[in-house]
């Protein structure tokens, strides 16, 4: 049965970011990224950062949703247009019903250096795809030789490695100092590492992250996004995404604009002057910035750009929704199922179970001192004004008190798991440290008819990104 869903959000929301870690040596996952065959509606699975700790509702501007629902019918009150505009669209979309014709599969390398007594001074990693595609072996072919060019250019940049062995040189002639200070000795580490953000018929799309440690308290990371028309195999640029480029910029920019007035933003950007004084635009439309999501253009700000170490990568999304209304090319369109990111502290209006009323979903951080005097920080989670975060099913609040401790950056997707049910399911993504590793899972959640949330169960990998088989879920269609 497709869904006819009602949505209204006051705001935006905001996607995520997540950085690839670098994994073991000579280890391959391959991971599908459903889709259908060249010329017809894509079928791949979707693709994160947040801060959030006061309940109050903010200013309402709003944006809406990512991708195209079954049948859905969308209002959407947009930062860049206060306009509200309904809307039907059809689609015939299917998700998991035909076989995947898109490959990714993940590649890990090591190439540490060491000195002859062992000492490992550089630990040098990558992690990057290789694409195949089904029928179009020659836009593969394209893309992968792109990748490998990148990986080569890290690869063959000794810049760290030369620093690191420098470093142990003077670790060595002034090791008495160093003993005296208590300092013992770290390697230098580098890591280029990839995240697949699309993959469908139409479009194909990664964040590079490029990080280095070099000594002091942390090290320092960029991320760019690299997006391939998925025909072709051609790098997609900002200007071919709209046949009249200068007014597409100017959309998006005054889109971008809005949403940086939002509270969400405000606290993480060092000035509001970012916005005006050209600062805004000169970081999020400079090249290699952007990316497209399933949920849809994607601007990125890097640390330090508009904001502290600490607030991470900002990004700025701009939903598929808005971007028609923008000139936004057909050709890069996304039709698959409907993801949507939710930010903190905004108020989003949804039909979760198509019972014909739209549900209101909320959450935000509380920080209070609790009755010993030690910091506590109180998680929320409310949909029609019950907040199953702080009572409910036991499981349910010991989740989101003990699994979600990196909250609010544990992010909250609308998501919709079983295309042909009533259902659009909440998704919460969370890590932890397992051996060593940082690996992330993806919560479920059901919210019914009779006002109650149900927990459906958990798959491992952040199922935002299009190659996470969500399949492994057994979910009733009832």
């Amino acid at each position: 049965m497709k869904k006819n869903n009602v949505i209204r959000h006051f705001m935006n929301k905001m996607p995520a970011y997540a950085l690839s870690c670098a994994l073991l040596l000579g280890t391959a996952a391959c991971c599908t990224a459903c889709g259908s065959d060249p010329g017809t509606d894509a079928g791949s699975t979707p693709g994160s950062n947040e801060t959030a700790d006061s309940s109050e509702d903010s200013a309402q501007q709003s944006a809406d949703t990512a991708g195209n629902d079954n049948d859905g019918q969308i209002a959407t009150d947009s930062p860049g247009n206060n306009s509200t505009e309904n809307s039907e669209s059809e689609s015939d979309t299917s998700v998991g019903n035909d076989p995947s014709h898109i490959t990714i599969t993940m590649n890990e390398e090591e190439n540490n250096k060491s000195a002859e007594d062992g000492t490992v001074y550089l630990y040098k990693s990558s992690s990057y795809p290789t694409v195949s595609i089904e029928g179009n072996e020659a836009a593969a072919d394209k893309i992968n030789a792109d990748i490998l060019s990148r990986v080569s250019s890290f690869n063959d940049n000794p810049e760290v490695e030369i620093w690191g062995k420098e470093y142990l040189d003077m670790f060595e002639t002034d090791s008495e100092d160093f003993e005296k200070e208590s300092i013992t000795f770290t390697g230098y580490s580098e890591d280029l590492s990839f995240q697949t953000k699309r993959a469908d018929s139409n479009v194909i799309s990664f964040t590079m992250t490029y990080y280095a440690y070099t000594g002091g308290a942390h090290g320092n990371y960029d991320t760019i996004g690299i997006n391939y028309n998925a025909k072709t195999g051609d790098l997609i640029s900002f200007t071919d995404l709209s046949e009249d480029d200068a007014a597409f910029h100017e959309d998006t920019l005054a889109y971008n604009q809005n949403l940086a007035k939002t509270e969400y933003y405000k606290e993480r950007m060092f000035s509001e002057d970012a916005i005006t004084d050209g600062t805004l635009e000169s970081v999020l439309y400079a090249d290699d910035s952007w990316y497209l999501s399933t949920s849809g253009l994607v601007f990125m700000s890097g640390p330090y750009a508009l904001g502290p170490f600490a607030a991470g990568i900002i990004e700025f999304i701009i939903p598929y929704r808005d971007l028609a209304d923008m000139g936004f090319q057909n050709t890069y369109a996304y039709t698959d199922r409907f993801v949507m990111r939710l930010s903190p502290k905004e108020t989003y209006y949804y039909d979760l179970n198509r019972d014909g009323s739209e549900d209101s979903i909320l959450i935000y951080n509380e920080d209070a001192v609790s009755d010993d005097g030690s910091f506590q920080t109180k998680r929320h989670m409310i949909i029609n004004d019950v907040d199953f975060a702080q009572s409910g099913d036991e499981e349910i609040q010991t989740q989101f008190a003990q699994t979600f401790t990196t909250w609010p950056e544990t992010p909250l997707y609308l998501y919709d798991l079983v295309p042909d049910d009533n259902y659009v399911e909440l998704m919460f993504v969370s890590g932890e440290d397992i051996d060593t590793e940082y690996v992330y899972y993806s919560y479920f959640y059901r919210y019914l008819e009779d006002g109650s949330l149900t927990y459906l169960g958990k798959t491992e990998g952040d199922a935002a990104d299009p190659t996470i088989d969500t399949s492994v879920l057994t979910v009733s269609n009832e």
